[in-house]
């Protein structure tokens, strides 16, 4: 502490990021002034404490992150896990002392509750876009969410296979809402970016389908967002000429939609659906046939790397996943026939 030539004193105090802050005061005595810079240090350390508050932070990066997306998409995938985030979170008050053991104690909490790993996936993306967030603002330093890997082992959604039958029946018809399937099939696209696609988005003399929007469903109502589920999932995919050939020659409109040439309802597309499956007498779903597409590529000799691109996968990780899942379907099915195979 020293003293100006004012007659004011001042202190000097060196934060944990190396930047000074100075205190003033106008007191007579240096001790009067010392008692005057404890209670302006307190005050500043409980006002730093509130301004590192993991809640104050993530409910700033949450603000932020609604202007950026629809209300629809927040609340289909967003809302929940957050939520249960601050929950976990909320007696974690300084940011900077949540550590890279504490999110891991937050997988294990959500892996004994039986969450799938497409779900904890979900939870760790939101963290770590608010330490992100956090560290871009200057809450903190370190990103703890960086270093967590996911187990290998972790219980995910079922992602089967159509069968052989099923797959030459999706091939062999492309009329009316049958297209729909056959256009999964041979883009692997979303089933939410195939809705969203406009002929516009078809570039027939390059042979690429441009994704750039997806569509989601408020209730039953269409909502086309000019976004796609990740950065990564923006992407130019190879129109085949067997596709080629098959799509309408028009040049605007939605490719699929109903009779009032309007983006299908949820209801619409869900009846649409079960009376395809019922026609032809498949069982499979629209995540399913983007499934056989990888398979395609796997079985064309298609690098993971050039898969993911085409996949729209944020992470390689993913692509090489679902590579070793098909890896190993295969070997089922030699193991099978080598079985079955009588010298």
């Amino acid at each position: 502490m020293t003293r100006r030539k004012d007659g004011r004193f001042v202190k000097v105090i060196t934060l944990s990021s190396g930047e000074k802050k100075y205190f003033y005061s106008s007191a007579k005595t240096e001790k009067e002034a010392t008692r005057d810079f404890d209670k302006q240090l307190l005050a500043f350390r409980e006002k730093e404490k509130r301004r590192r508050s993991f809640p104050v932070i993530a409910d700033e990066w949450d603000t932020e992150y609604r202007e950026r997306v629809s209300d629809v998409n927040y609340r289909k995938n967003t809302r929940g896990a957050y939520n249960r985030i601050i929950e976990y979170f909320a007696d974690n008050k300084d940011i900077t002392k949540i550590s890279a053991l504490d999110i891991n104690r937050f997988i294990k909490y959500l892996i004994a509750r039986g969450y799938y790993k497409q779900t904890i996936a979900a939870h760790k993306n939101i963290l770590n876009m608010i330490f992100n967030f956090a560290i871009l603002n200057g809450h903190t330093t370190v990103n703890p969410v960086s270093v967590i890997r996911l187990p290998h082992n972790l219980p995910s959604s079922p992602r089967k296979m159509p069968t052989t039958e099923e797959i030459k029946e999706v091939s062999s018809h492309y009329d009316g809402f049958d297209l729909l399937p056959y256009f999964l099939l041979y883009t692997g696209l979303r089933i939410s970016e195939a809705l969203a696609l406009t002929y516009a988005d078809i570039d027939r003399t390059n042979k690429l389908i441009t994704v750039n929007k997806h569509l989601i469903h408020n209730g039953n109502s269409p909502v086309i967002e000019n976004r796609t589920k990740t950065v990564n999932s923006e992407r130019k995919v190879i129109l085949l000429d067997r596709l080629d050939e098959k799509l309408p020659k028009r040049r605007n409109g939605y490719i699929f939609c109903n009779d009032r040439e309007e983006p299908y309802t949820k209801r619409e597309l869900r009846t649409q659906w079960i009376k395809y499956r019922e026609r032809y007498n498949v069982h499979l779903t629209a995540h399913q046939l983007r499934h056989a597409y990888a398979t395609m590529l796997f079985e064309a000799g298609v690098d993971v790397k050039d898969a993911q691109e085409l996949m729209g996968h944020s992470d390689i990780n993913l692509t090489r996943q679902i590579y070793t899942h098909i890896r190993n379907e295969r070997k089922e099915e030699t193991a099978i026939k080598l079985n079955a195979f009588d010298f």
